[in-house]
Parts: C-alpha cells; sequence; structure tokens
C-alpha cells in the first residue's frame, strides 16, 4: 500500500506535540485497573481533534495510487484485482506482456516469497503499437482472498511531472490523474509511505471484507513497538496481542465500534512479542470507497506505558508521604507569614490536646505562656532571616498543662527568597525535663548510691575524652586508681586488650549518633589479667543537640564469659567423645549449602555412618566397653580425614562426616572405602578384641539444597538403603530412594487412616472341584478402596501393611469379617453349609502368642464349625521358626481348623519337616498352574506336588486357573480343587449371594 500525501504529517506532528505535555501527572490516579481506560480516556481528550482527520487519511488510501496496480496469485497467475488504470488502452497489454515473461515472473514471484520486498525494479516492456518502454515495479507479497498473491504497481520511469501543458506525446506511457500529471518520480509515489515509516505511532491497517479483519499493512512504528516484524503479522487479526486479556472494559468498546464501523478512541494492554505488556492508546477509523463500501479499518497505536507508570509512581509517592506525615510520631507544623497555623498532623494535635480543627488558622502565639512569647518573637526573627534553629521550648496545652518540646525550625521561602513561613518538627521531651529535675533533686543522694556499687560508673567528655567523674570502683575492677584516669584521658583506650582496641574505637561515632549502646570487651590489669567488662553508655546533648558527656556502667562479667565459654563447649560438641555434635554439624552443613548458593562449583559431601551390631557389644561386653569402642572409633576415623572436614556425632552410634571442597562424588566413595579398611583392624577394649564394621550412606551437597536437614535426610536415607544391602556397605542417595521413601510413608499414613475409616473390604474368589466344578468355597482377600486413588492392588500395600505392623490389625479385620459372612451365607443357604472358607494368615499374624484364642473366640462367637475355616500360612512363615511352628499349628489343628500352606513351592521349605506339621491343604502357586498346559517343565512340578500331597494325605488347590486346557491339565493329574479366573474372579458378599442363590434353582 502506497501513501503519498502529505496529510499525515500534519495530524502525527500535531499528535507527537500534544504528546509532550502528557508526562504532567494529575491528583486523580488511584483507581483501579478495570477504571484506568476510562480515566486515561479522559486525559487524552485533549488529542480528539487531531484524530477526527483520520477519515481523511482513509480515504486518502483509497484514491493515492495513480498508477497501474494489480494483485495476481502466485499459484495460479490469475489477476484477482485491479485498478482501473490497467484497463486503459494504452496499459492493456501491460500485464499480460509481464506474465509472458515467464523468468522475470519467476524471479518476481521467488524474492517474494523469500520475505523481500521489490521496490523500483525497471524492466522493459512492449506498448500496444510494439514500442518498447522501459517501467518500474514495485511489490509485496499479500494474503488475497486467502490467496497468496503478489501486489505490484508499476510507473514509468521515462517520464517527468509536469503540468497539463507539457503533456507528453501519446506515444508516451503516461496518465491523468486532475490537472497533474504523474510520472514515476519516487518522491510523491512513497511521499506518504515514507512518513508513516517515520512515525514512532503505529499504524494498522486491516481489510474490513475478510473474515477476522486480517491486517494487510502496519509500518515500522508498529514494528519497534509490539517486537513483530511485518511479515509475522500480515494476515493476522490484531487481537494477538491481547494475549490472555481478552475480557478488557476498552475491547468491548473497540468490538462495538468495528461492528457499527464507527472511530473510537481506547486504552487497552497490549503484549510485545516477547511476552512484556504494555498499555496501548487506540484511535481506530473505518475506511470507506467512493461508493460509501466499507474497505479497510485503520488503526494508530501509541505507547503510553511510561506515562502511566509515571502517574502510578507519583500517586504512590503522594500516598507514601501522606502516610509518613500521619503516623510521624513527631509532631509537625506548618506557619504562614502571618504566624497562622496552615497545618498540623494529628499528633501534633494530640501532644497539645487539641483538634486538628482547633488549631488550624490559630496563631503561634495562642499555644504559649506570656513569658514565652517573647522568646518566640526572637525565634521567629531569625527564621525570616533564614536561619534554621533546634531548640527546646515550651508550649500550653489545652488543659493548662506544660508540654516541654524540641523544635527543629526551617524557614519557608518563595522563588525570589522572600519569607513565607515556618516549618517545625516538634518532639515531646516532657520525660526528658522531669527526669533532669529529679536527677538534680537526687544528686546528693546518688552521689552516696553510686559510691557504694561495685561497678564502675563513669562520665567523660565526649569530646576530648575528659574523665568528669568516676565511682571508687574502678580499683577494684580496673586494678588502678580513680586520679590514673583523671590525670590521662588516653587511659580509657590503653587499657582494653589489643585485639579488641580497634573494634571499641569503631563504636564511638555510632554511639555518638544513637545516643546509647551497649558492649562487651576485654581490658589488661596492671598484673596482666584480662578480664571482661560489659559497657552501658550513654551520651548527654546540649539544648542544640551537640554531645556534651558520654556517662556509663562498666560491670565485670568475667565470670559469666568463662560460664559462657563452657556451656557453648557443652552445646556444640560431645561430652563422650570430644567430636562437635548435632547442633555444631548442622549449623557448620548449613554455612556449607549457602557457601556453594554463591561458588556453584565448590562441591562438599556428608557422610552419615551407622556402626553394624554396635548393640551386641553393649548388650554382651557392657555400656563401658560400648563407649570405648565409640571414643576408639572417633579417635580413628580421624586419620581418614582432612583438617578442614567436620566430624560429629549425631548420637547413640551414628556418626557423620562433612567433606569439604571435594571435587566430585568419587572422592567421598574413596573416603568410604578407606573408612571401610580402617575398621579391618580390631579395637582391644578392657581385654575384649573387637571387631566392628560400618554401614555410610553417603549424600552430595548441591545448590539444589536450601536446609541442612534435607540434605541429612538423603544421607539418612542412603545408609537406610546400604544396610539393607547386607554390613560393610556404602551407598550414594539418588533422588528414587526419596522418592521411594515419601511414597512409602505416605502409604503407610493412608492405610492406617484406611484402617481407621473402614476404607477396607473383604472380597471372595470361589474355590471349585475340579472334578465336579461346584463351589466347595472360598478365599477371602483384602481390598483396598482409597478415596482418590482408587482400587490400591494389594502387592501394593500388603508389605508396608507386613513393615509396619499394621497387618496383624488387618489379618483380624478380615478373619472376623470372613466367619460372619461364612455364618451369614450358611444361614441364607443351608443346602449349602458345606462351604467353608480359606482365610490368609500373615507371619507376623501367626506368631502372635494369643492367635488360638481369638479364633476359638470367634468359632463361639459366630457359633461355625472349626473345620469350616481353613487357615492358610506361607512356607517362609512356618520355616522361619520350625519348631514353635510345629507347636501352634497342632493347637490349631486340635480346635479343628484345617490348615493350608500357601504358594507352595515358590518358599524355601525343607520336605523333612513337612510331614511332622499338620496340614491338610498344600495350595500350588500360580506361578507353575499358568504354564501347564504348555510347559512340561511346570507340568512336572505340579505333578510331582499332587503326588507328594496325595502320599502324606493331604488335599491340593490350584490358583491361578484361567484356561480351559489348565483345567484339563489339573483334571489328568486329578488336582482336588482350584481357584482362578476361569471360574471367577474375586466378588463382594453381595454378589457371592447372588451366585449360591442362582445354583439353588440349576
Amino acid at each position: 500500500m502506497v501513501f503519498t500525501r502529505g496529510k499525515v504529517y500534519k495530524n502525527h506532528l500535531n499528535l507527537q506535540k500534544k504528546n509532550k505535555g502528557f508526562s504532567q501527572p494529575t491528583e486523580d490516579c488511584t483507581c483501579g485497573c478495570e477504571a484506568r481506560n476510562l480515566n486515561l480516556i479522559q486525559e487524552f481528550q485533549p488529542y480528539e481533534k487531531s484524530i477526527l482527520d483520520l477519515q481523511e487519511i482513509i480515504n486518502l488510501l483509497a484514491e493515492i495510487n495513480p498508477f497501474p496496480v494489480v494483485i495476481i496469485c502466485l499459484e495460479s497467475t490469475q489477476i484477482l484485482f485491479k485498478n482501473k488504470l490497467v484497463e486503459n488502452p494504452v496499459f492493456d497489454q501491460i500485464i499480460p506482456d509481464f506474465l509472458a515473461n515467464s523468468d522475470l515472473w519467476h524471479q518476481l514471484t521467488s524474492n517474494l516469497q523469500n520475505g523481500d520486498l521489490i521496490s523500483n525494479w525497471a524492466i522493459e516492456i512492449k506498448k500496444s503499437n510494439k514500442e518498447s518502454f522501459t517501467a518500474k515495479i514495485s511489490g509485496k507479497l499479500v494474503n488475497y482472498e486467502n490467496k497468496l498473491a503478489a501486489l505490484l504497481v508499476f510507473t514509468d520511469v521515462n517520464t517527468v511531472m509536469g503540468t497539463t501543458e507539457e503533456k507528453p506525446e501519446s506515444g508516451n506511457l503516461t496518465f491523468e490523474t486532475g490537472d497533474i500529471w504523474l510520472s514515476s518520480s519516487p518522491a510523491p509515489l512513497h511521499l506518504m509511505e515514507r512518513a508513516l515509516a517515520a512515525t514512532s505511532n503505529g499504524i494498522v491497517l486491516t481489510d474490513a471484507n475478510q473474515p477476522h479483519n486480517p491486517i494487510i499493512y502496519v509500518n515500522q512504528g508498529f514494528e519497534t513497538m509490539t517486537g513483530y516484524s511485518a511479515h509475522e503479522v500480515i494476515g493476522q487479526n490484531c487481537r494477538f496481542l491481547q494475549g490472555n486479556e481478552t475480557d478488557q472494559p476498552g475491547l468491548e468498546v473497540l468490538r462495538s465500534a468495528l461492528q457499527k464501523q464507527k472511530e473510537c478512541h481506547v486504552i487497552v494492554k497490549n503484549f510485545r512479542k516477547d511476552g512484556t505488556p504494555f498499555w496501548n492508546e487506540l484511535y481506530i477509523a473505518p475506511v470507506f470507497d467512493a461508493y460509501g463500501q466499507l474497505t479497510n479499518f485503520i488503526g494508530v497505536q501509541n505507547d503510553i506505558t511510561q506515562h502511566l507508570q509515571a502517574l502510578e509512581t507519583l500517586r504512590e509517592q503522594e500516598e507514601q508521604y501522606r502516610r509518613i506525615v500521619e503516623t510521624a510520631r513527631e509532631g509537625i507544623w506548618l506557619l504562614n507569614g502571618d504566624n497562622e497555623t496552615t497545618f498540623v498532623n494529628q499528633q501534633m494535635a494530640a501532644m497539645l490536646g487539641y483538634t486538628v480543627e482547633e488549631m488550624i488558622g490559630a496563631t503561634l502565639f495562642s499555644f504559649m505562656d506570656a513569658e514565652e512569647l517573647e522568646t518566640a518573637q526572637e525565634q521567629l526573627s531569625r527564621r525570616r532571616q533564614g536561619i534554621h534553629e533546634k531548640h527546646d521550648f515550651k508550649f500550653r496545652c489545652k488543659d493548662g498543662s506544660d508540654l516541654w518540646a524540641i523544635i527543629s525550625c526551617a524557614p519557608l521561602l518563595d522563588d525570589e527568597g522572600n519569607y513565607v513561613g515556618a516549618l517545625g518538627m516538634v518532639t515531646n521531651i516532657n520525660g526528658r525535663k522531669q527526669a533532669e529535675a529529679a536527677l538534680q533533686e537526687s544528686k546528693a543522694r546518688l552521689d552516696g548510691i553510686l559510691n557504694s556499687l561495685e561497678v564502675v560508673i563513669w562520665s567523660i567528655a565526649a569530646d576530648t575524652f575528659d574523665t568528669l567523674y568516676l565511682n571508687p570502683a574502678v580499683v577494684q575492677v580496673y586494678g588502678r586508681a580513680v586520679c590514673e584516669f583523671h590525670d590521662n584521658p588516653n587511659l580509657w583506650c590503653e587499657v582494653i586488650h589489643p585485639e579488641d582496641q580497634q573494634w571499641v574505637s569503631q563504636t564511638i561515632q555510632p554511639l555518638l549518633l544513637t545516643g546509647s549502646q551497649e558492649i562487651e570487651y576485654r581490658i589488661l590489669r596492671p598484673d596482666g589479667e584480662v578480664r571482661w567488662l560489659s559497657n552501658r553508655s550513654h551520651v548527654i546533648y546540649d539544648n542544640v543537640g551537640k554531645p556534651i558527656r558520654i556517662e556509663g556502667i562498666a560491670t565485670d562479667i568475667t565470670e559469666r564469659k568463662n560460664m559462657e565459654e563452657r556451656l557453648v563447649h557443652h552445646a556444640f560438641y560431645d561430652d563422650l567423645t570430644g567430636l562437635p555434635n548435632r547442633v555444631l554439624f548442622m549449623d557448620k552443613l548449613t554455612q556449607a549449602i549457602t557457601q556453594i548458593k554463591e561458588y556453584p562449583d565448590e562441591l562438599f559431601a556428608v557422610l552419615i555412618l551407622d556402626l553394624d551390631r554396635f548393640k551386641v557389644v553393649n548388650d554382651s561386653l557392657s555400656h563401658l566397653v560400648g563407649d570405648q569402642l565409640l571414643v576408639s572409633f572417633a579417635q580413628r576415623l580421624q586419620s581418614c580425614l582432612r583438617p578442614e572436614d567436620t566430624f560429629a556425632r549425631l548420637g547413640g552410634d551414628e556418626f557423620t562426616i562433612l567433606l569439604s571442597h571435594i571435587k566430585s562424588i568419587d572422592d567421598a566413595t574413596r573416603i568410604a572405602e578407606k573408612i571401610h579398611q580402617v575398621l579391618k583392624s580390631p579395637f582391644n577394649l578392657s581385654g575384649y578384641e573387637v571387631f566392628t564394621t560400618a554401614s555410610i550412606g553417603i549424600a552430595l551437597g548441591t545448590n539444589e539444597y536450601v536446609q541442612a536437614a534435607d540434605l541429612l535426610r538423603d544421607a539418612d536415607t542412603a545408609l537406610y538403603s546400604a544396610k539393607e544391602q547386607g554390613k560393610a556397605w556404602h551407598i550414594v542417595f539418588d533422588q528414587t530412594m526419596y522418592d521411594r521413601a515419601v511414597a512409602l510413608l505416605q502409604l503407610e499414613t493412608d492405610l492406617r487412616w484406611a484402617i481407621a475409616r473402614q476404607e477396607l473390604r473383604v472380597v471372595y474368589q470361589p474355590i471349585v472341584s475340579v472334578a465336579t466344578g461346584k463351589i466347595t468355597g472360598f478365599e477371602a482377600l483384602v481390598r483396598w478402596q482409597h478415596p482418590e486413588r482408587g482400587l490400591i492392588s494389594p502387592a501394593e500395600f500388603i508389605p508396608v501393611a507386613e513393615e509396619t505392623g499394621l497387618i496383624i490389625q488387618i489379618g483380624q479385620f478380615v478373619l472376623r469379617e470372613s466367619c460372619q459372612q461364612l455364618k451369614r451365607w450358611h444361614s441364607d443357604f443351608p443346602q449349602f453349609q458345606y462351604l467353608s472358607i480359606n482365610v490368609n494368615l500373615s507371619g507376623k499374624q501367626f506368631s502372635q502368642p494369643c492367635l488360638v484364642e481369638e479364633i476359638e473366640q470367634l468359632l463361639q462367637e459366630f457359633e461355625l464349625d472349626a473345620s469350616s475355616i481353613k487357615l492358610e500360612i506361607t512356607e517362609s512363615a512356618i520355616m522361619a521358626s520350625p519348631e514353635q511352628a510345629a507347636t501352634i499349628l497342632q493347637q490349631l489343628k486340635t480346635l479343628g481348623i484345617k490348615l493350608c500352606i500357601d504358594d507352595f513351592g515358590t518358599g524355601y521349605s525343607s520336605l523333612a519337616y513337612l510331614h511332622c506339621f499338620p496340614i491338610d491343604v498344600l495350595k500350588i502357586d500360580r506361578s507353575f498352574t499358568k504354564r501347564i498346559d504348555r510347559d512340561g517343565e511346570q507340568l512336572a512340578i505340579v505333578r510331582a506336588i499332587v503326588t507328594l500331597a496325595r502320599n502324606l494325605g493331604m488335599s491340593v488347590v490350584a490358583e491361578g486357573v484361567e484356561t480351559v486346557n489348565q483345567l484339563v491339565q489339573l483334571r489328568l493329574l486329578e488336582c482336588d480343587q482350584a481357584q482362578g479366573y476361569l471360574f471367577s474372579t474375586a466378588l463382594s458378599d453381595d454378589k457371592i449371594s447372588l451366585l449360591l442363590a442362582s445354583k439353588l434353582g440349576s
């Protein structure tokens, strides 16, 4: 699109000139974000007049092309648009001749598709009279009617601009626009385009006749403002600038204006290409052609972000100043040239007992006694001379009482230096005045008290340090006579310990500024004894705030310091080994974490060590020998470490090491291997030769750690993993260890709540006769319906229950539920009195001393035949303690309970023991059953188990039967019973009831 008229220059310059005053802040800039657009539009009303000329600019866009213009589809070379000049007989062969030159057309389209602009290409074109002429082509790639096309403008370079009297001969390729003959001179053709390119405002032109008003032109100002290049935005709707901020009030106004084809002026929040937001003052106007049809919308953008920020900053500053004035503890008093009160803050009014309204307009003299009037007149006279002062003054309060205050006064002058008033900062010093009076009254009494004290009371001049007062206690504390300090003002510094002299001298200036101070330092007595002093100092000022005296109390705190030193050592070091304790180690570790934040390349590592089988030494050789082992262990490990490493005892037999400045984790593992090596030699303790090893967990310190406790936790997690591997092992922490520990902890917590909230359910899987297919009983299985995670597999939570001991509660719950449900089925279905139920017993539940009594009580409570209960116990639980297991099994057998060995063949059972146990049923594990129809070895194992059971007088149940072929093989092997998905999955009690009911009718 080419712009050739100069009106844009006028409007643009007007807008820029008026924008120069826009940075002047207004008082009302406290509105919220939602109302901000309205306020800003009100502030921009002075620019509306210049924006009203935009329609003129848009009308020019429709008529400013005085040359042949054509839009050609790149793919089909179809002419999609042409202006009337192309149809002129003089030019009607321009386009066909141009398209006939395939090389030229190919070169032009190639450049356009590469993102290049075609500007003033000179080409030779034949006219209709076969004569040739040189023309210029300017072109740009556009999206027209949803087609990729080239917009081309042809100009004649052989002619020049002139009047109608200078018209060239008819053979020349020129054309008339009004009474002016335009040639190919680039100045008028690109005048407006250069103007718009030069403006800092963003200019956007959209096509109103295409869906979503796609952009067809943006100027350089738009690209600079938004960060988007023209080729990135051509064809898009401007709404991409809004990001996610699509519900702004200004956008509703903008959408309404576009729909009604009207001008609008809004302020919206936009986002640049890099994502940074900016506030955009946007003017939109419709463009109509000569027939009144809407063709385009033109938009002018102005970035006003800095102005808004300036307004907001000013508002915040004004609010901050207001808060400071209103909350100041000092009174603030403002007088005009006639000494009338024009402002006081609430604190000032409260000091005098008035309200702010009562004081406004009253003269300064209204708040003082007659005796103070003369002093006030003198002080005001100095104000008129431009003198700043600070002095004490006595005011009269509303209730007639006196208010002593320190006034800091400053004159207020106009631009010519004339006095126009005064500003005073007033501080209440009634308390100080009262204290001074009381001090004078009690001076004699205090002198006697001070002379009897054991602490040193002193007073020195603030400028020369000459001693003004010193009580006799100085002899006992300093070991020097009072006169020595009077004779030598420097003695106060000379008696300070040389190591403390510099920093004590540096506290004098802060003391003079703050007025009080308390420090602790050492002194040297004449006999060389070092003593600690606590010195509390206070500065006395004169009426103008100048320090005149420094007074203080020096207390001998030597005994307290010695006690603190002993307490610190006890607090940070282990009494037994002398090593740093947990507190000191955590402090060192925190320092290491802080340092690695500043120097990421400085790695460190934490090792946690735990003595293997230390409890055996304690229990067998006494705690005294155990303590000796800990001390010897600590001494021996010192040889493995560097001086900069920290070796600490956390407690018991647990130690930790902080390895500083390592290059990689390999340095830490080498230390661990060295520790294993030095522990191979025995310890000689009280005549005993003791061998010990250590398990070590290692965690590498990186800048990802924030808390020392997190790093220690990870090292401890690695230690736990090392102990699981066996003795004398070390493992480096990785994230999977932590994730697993956290997951197990969460699962344990959820499982405890599951038991309390009764989230556990018992389901029942039918056990059928292999020969007849009839149901003979059920196996009770526990399920966990988690409220958030859904159904959790027993394989996931049963191991956690085993480890935490929760399996005992779960087992008791399943056993009770199973007995109760079996009783209900026997009552509801008398025909199925033969049904039995199998309940699994865990190893921990099996070892409970009261197990037999609990089962006997359940049988009595639910009036069940003991033979209808079958308890399933794993081989591992039985073989953990065969003798004890035989006793418990025999007791259960005496009750009449049927006993089953679950998952037979997967544990470590001994066939020599098997015939000694009163076992009734062997259950073949599903790992054997699932392959008996295709694996000869598995089939042989199952055959052997069936044969073994038959010879021992036991029945056999095959688990995990899923196919007919497996059932056929089991039938051929004369297996007694089976269970698995071939028959049924584990079902809830109500579904089992429906199943039994259906069997009655069959």
